[in-house]
This record gives C-alpha cells, sequence and structure tokens, in this order.
C-alpha cells in the first residue's frame, strides 16, 4: 500500500538510527562530564582551536607577569641590601668627618691626631670591607661590578669660609674663583688664605695648598701693592682673586676647597643590573650600584696629621684635617646621592610589582572567561545527557525487539 512502509530484516534501520543518536548523546556526555571534572570548558585544542590560541597567549603572559612580580621583589630585596650597608658606610663616614671636625684645631697636638688617624684608618678598612663583601645572591654590589654608566664630575672650587675685610668686602673675591670644568690635572685638596704681618710695615698673603693625594703643603707669599690689593694667583690650576686688604686684616683666614675632575664613566664590562620587570621582552629596569671602596669615594688618604716635615715634625696638621673635612663631605655627598637613587629605586619597583600584580589578575580574569567552564550550564547539559543516554538506551532494546515481530507473519 502507497505510503506504508514495510517491515525490514537486512537492515534494522530502528536500531541504527536508535544506536547513532545514543552514540552522539555518549559522546556529548563524555565531554560534559571532562569538562565538569576539570572545571575547563577547554580540555583540548578540537573543543575551541581558536579559543585555545587566544587562552595559551592570555596565559603565557600571566606567567610573565606572575614571574616579574618575583623578580622585581628580588630586585628590592638587593637594593634593600645594598642601602642597608650604604647606611653603615654614611655612619663610618660621619665618624670621620667628627674626628676631621676634632683634628682641625691646634689645641689638637701631633699626638692627639696620631691617636685620632688611627681609629680613621681602621674605620676605613671597614668601608673597603662594606664596599668588597656586599652582595646578594652571589653578586657583588657596591664593588663597582655593576656601575653602569655614571655621570663626569666637574672640578669644583667652593669657598667654604670667606672672611670679610675691614675696608668691606671678602678676603677671597668669589666673582673671580675661575677653573677649567674638565681639567683632569686638578688634585683633591684645600687652599687656605691668610693675611699675615710680613713686615713692620707691610701685610701679605700666605697661601696654602694642601694636596690630599700628595697630603703636601706647598706655600707662597703674596706681597700686596700699596692700595692693599694682590693680583691673582693659580693654585692647583684654579685662579683666586682677593679683596683690598689692610693692617686690620690681620689673621683673617679663608678656605677654598677644591675637587678634582672625574670622568664619565661607560663601564662597558661593569654594566648596570638589569631587572626583567614585566612579561615582554625589554620590560626591563636598570639599576646602577656605584662603587663605593675609599678610592672610589677619594677618602683613601684622608690623613689629619698632615705631611712630615724636618726631623720627623709634622706640619699643617690643621689644614690637612680642614681638607679631610671638605674630603668627608664630598664622599658623603656621593653615598647619599646613591642611597637617594635607591630610595627612588625601590618606590619604582614598588609601583612595578604593583602593575604587574594587577595585570595578572586582569588577564587571568581574561583567559577564564575564554577557557573556564559555567559549571551552571554545563551541570544543566550533563543531566539532559544523562536522560537522553537513559532514554536512548532504552529505545535501542525496543528497537532491536522490533524486528522479531516478523516472526509472527509465519505463523
Amino acid at each position: 500500500m502507497p505510503g506504508i512502509g514495510g517491515l525490514s530484516i537486512a537492515n534494522n534501520l530502528l536500531a541504527n538510527s536508535a544506536s547513532l543518536n545514543l552514540n552522539r548523546n555518549q559522546a556529548a556526555l563524555g565531554t560534559a562530564v571532562t569538562r565538569l571534572s576539570s572545571g575547563l570548558r577547554i580540555n583540548t585544542a578540537a573543543d575551541d582551536p581558536s579559543g585555545l590560541a587566544i587562552a595559551e597567549s592570555l596565559q603565557a603572559q600571566v606567567n610573565g607577569f606572575d614571574q616579574g612580580a618575583r623578580n622585581v621583589q628580588d630586585a628590592t630585596n638587593a637594593a634593600q641590601v645594598a642601602e642597608g650597608a650604604l647606611q653603615t658606610t654614611t655612619d663610618i663616614l660621619q665618624r670621620v668627618r667628627t674626628l676631621a671636625v676634632e683634628g682641625a684645631s691646634d689645641i689638637t697636638s701631633t699626638d692627639d691626631r696620631k691617636n685620632l688617624q688611627s681609629e680613621v684608618q681602621q674605620l676605613l678598612l671597614e668601608v673597603n670591607r662594606i664596599s668588597q663583601n656586599t652582595n646578594f645572591n652571589g653578586q657583588n654590589l657596591l664593588d663597582g661590578s655593576h656601575a653602569g654608566f655614571q655621570q663626569q664630575i666637574d672640578v669644583n672650587a667652593t669657598i667654604t669660609s670667606n672672611s670679610d675685610l675691614a675696608a668691606g668686602g671678602t678676603l677671597v673675591n668669589s666673582a673671580q674663583v675661575s677653573f677649567v670644568a674638565n681639567d683632569a690635572s686638578v688634585q683633591d685638596g684645600t687652599i687656605e688664605v691668610q693675611v699675615a704681618q710680613l713686615t713692620s710695615t707691610t701685610q701679605g698673603l700666605i697661601v696654602s695648598f694642601f694636596s690630599s693625594a700628595a697630603n703636601a703643603v706647598t706655600s707662597q707669599v703674596v706681597l700686596l701693592s700699596a692700595g692693599g690689593t694682590a693680583a691673582n694667583i693659580s693654585v692647583d690650576n684654579v685662579t683666586i682673586g682677593f679683596g683690598t686688604v689692610g693692617t686690620l686684616d690681620v689673621g683673617v683666614t679663608s678656605f677654598v676647597k677644591i675637587s678634582q675632575y672625574v670622568a664619565a664613566a661607560s663601564n662597558p664590562n661593569a654594566p648596570a643590573f638589569n631587572f626583567q620587570s614585566g612579561a615582554a621582552e625589554g620590560a626591563t629596569i636598570q639599576v646602577g650600584f656605584i662603587n663605593t671602596s675609599t678610592n672610589s669615594l677619594r677618602v683613601a688618604n684622608v690623613n689629619l696629621i698632615g705631611p712630615q716635615g724636618a726631623a720627623g715634625s709634622f706640619v699643617a696638621g690643621s689644614l690637612a684635617s680642614e681638607d679631610s673635612i671638605g674630603q668627608i663631605d664630598n664622599a658623603l655627598q656621593t653615598v647619599l646621592a646613591q642611597r637617594s637613587q635607591l630610595g627612588a629605586t625601590i618606590v619604582r619597583l614598588q609601583e612595578d610589582l604593583n602593575n604587574d600584580n594587577v595585570a595578572s589578575v586582569n588577564l587571568t580574569a581574561s583567559e577564564s572567561a575564554i577557557r573556564d567552564l559555567n559549571v551552571g550550564s554545563e551541570t544543566t547539559q550533563y543531566t539532559k545527557l544523562q536522560i537522553l543516554v537513559q532514554v536512548g538506551t532504552s529505545v535501542l532494546a525496543q528497537a532491536n525487539q522490533n524486528a522479531q515481530s516478523v516472526i509472527s507473519l509465519f505463523r
């Protein structure tokens, strides 16, 4: 009869259809079980090829930021170790400066200065020990091996004490102190200018220069003209002019501290520390740690006693101590500048650490939106598939029984 299907035993079409759908639902149920047990929507590339690629790219960035945060913390710890060592160095230099101030008084005897110098020498040895032995994870911090680029330091002549003159003005004319900024021949030292009564009717200037490196004093007498003026002179390649001096100015003293030129250091063999602080190539922070040895700080030759004169005597002890005060001031300025830089670096590193953590959290959220499973939705799907598999199994069993109805036709 048209429109009515027949019975077939060659192909169990009903069972085939039920089996096909049952297999599909079984596979889907297996996927749902995998997702629910792993908590991930994407477990293999076949689950979502493009989604997997995006999720893995995001995960690579998350891992990079997490490791970058750990790197930043290590860098912060290293900077704090260096800063702590520099605090000790600062304390030592402060003590040496105090001893130099004590030695700069002429009431302090030569024997007293020898005792002061003994302590100074021990303290400077400790400065060197700190410079050589301060390290983090085996990396030396303060021996200059990671100094990186350092700016040049120009020659500087600072009038540390300038006496007023009876006729007005000052003993050293600040407008007439000149030098060449990059003159490498200029030495660290101190110029002392004193008004002296040379004869009963003549005044003059005694100009003494103490060289820190040579521990030597050179002096010259500058005669005054009839009007009480003196021509400009050159000491340690620094030109100095003077005011008009009179009888009432005898004993007046002024000091000029000279600091030498230090060339810029590019340090190609001692590059600054390079900290990988972010996830991407080139996301780095460079930090240089200067050499804080006594030679680099230019205090290795600090000598409160002064140069040795004839018959073993020591001369210009107070001037040597005066110069030591200036040398220590320069060293303190260098150390404090490094500490300030380290402090600023630590602040920057903390901001970088915060940025790494924020980026990691946000990227993790993005990666989670792609890869992670919506458990509520998947649970609903899992329940549906369970029911379909149970029903499909029952239907397949019934379909397999359906072909047996053909036998009744033979009765």
